[in-house]
């Protein structure tokens, strides 16, 4: 089956701008006896009846090719192009059935979109219900950086820790608690450092310290990083 494409239309146009026909009806309909002018003209004719939806008049076909009325009447007579009982309207069998086919096509699709509508419309309605709200999102965000925020205390005081070998308890404590301290939001001392190398600082801290001397005893702690405050 093959298909011939002809000017662009007013409705069928947006659904299916050409009509079709097989070969073998072509080359052994009654069409086919025909010279060939009367199967261009008939050519012709099928394309203003698919542009008009297959609904035109008799009236209408010859006004339209008024210098071909003598092809128009052969078409007619020997019952290529015929015209609907009781009525002027032109009847070309082929192409109503394709039109037919087409309208229902078009209300399938119709009623197929507009449920597909309905259940994308209720799809994207439940995804916003599961969508989390910004509340929920900064709920989020503070639950990571009160992790976070603990998690470089522990890594923090767990290195200081590493020191006990040189430093006595008391002195590694305080250290803690200074550099440990938090300001309103939460931040340590130690963080607002730019550098902030522990082995240097604690060796500045003990310089300071008047009751530290390198052969003051040290207490290692048998806990993971740290005494518990």
């Amino acid at each position: 089956m093959f298909c011939l494409g002809w000017l662009l239309f007013n409705n069928m146009s947006k659904e299916l701008p050409y009509f079709r026909f097989t070969a073998f009806q072509w080359l052994n309909d009654d069409i086919s006896l025909e010279e060939y002018p009367i199967k261009g003209l008939f050519i012709d004719v099928c394309a203003y009846y698919w542009f008009k939806d297959c609904s035109i008049t008799k009236a209408m076909l010859e006004k339209r090719f008024s210098n071909a009325l003598t092809g128009l009447k052969s078409l007619l007579d020997s019952g290529i192009i015929k015209l609907r009982e009781n009525s002027d309207f032109i009847d070309i069998s082929f192409l109503n059935e394709q039109f037919d086919e087409l309208s229902e096509l078009r209300k399938v699709r119709q009623e197929a979109g507009s449920k597909g509508g309905k259940q994308r419309a209720s799809k994207a309605k439940a995804k916003l219900k599961q969508k989390p709200s910004y509340k929920d999102k900064d709920k989020d965000k503070d639950k990571d950086k009160d992790k976070s925020e603990e998690s470089q205390e522990i890594s923090f005081k767990s290195e200081v820790w590493q020191f006990t070998d040189k430093y006595p308890e008391p002195l590694l404590k305080a250290f803690l608690n200074y550099w440990t301290e938090k300001d309103a939001k939460g931040k340590m001392r130690f963080q607002s450092e730019k550098y902030f190398e522990v082995s240097r600082r604690l060796a500045t801290w003990a310089s300071r310290d008047k009751t530290f001397t390198p052969e003051a005893k040290k207490i290692i702690p048998h806990f993971e990083y740290g005494p518990k405050e």
